[in-house]
């Protein structure tokens, strides 16, 4: 199965992100355990504060529809997605 690189550039309102918080990684850590999200963590914020999540999907699309259940989703504090296929050659997540 597929591994994506999602990745998250957070906009301005630190503030309600933190507040939800909580919520968000419950999110996360419900999908870690069901196997989707391999690894996730914050980025640096240089030059603006992201996130970082490795998912196992069948394809794309599947991503796009797991990724609105992410409750920033649905609060706008996600300024940009980015979602990319890719090929782990060594380390734990690799297929060989």
């Amino acid at each position: 199965m597929p591994v994506f690189a999602v990745t998250y550039v957070y906009g301005p309102d630190t503030e309600t992100r933190m507040e939800h918080r909580p919520a968000h990684r419950r999110w996360q850590s419900e999908m870690n355990e069901a196997g989707t999200i391999l690894a996730s963590g914050p980025l640096d914020s240089d030059p603006q504060p992201g996130g970082l999540l490795l998912m196992r999907a069948g394809d794309r699309d599947e991503i796009e529809r797991l990724l609105t259940g992410d409750p920033y989703a649905s609060l706008g504090v996600i300024e940009e997605t980015a979602i990319r296929e890719w090929t782990p050659v060594f380390g734990p997540f690799s297929t060989d």
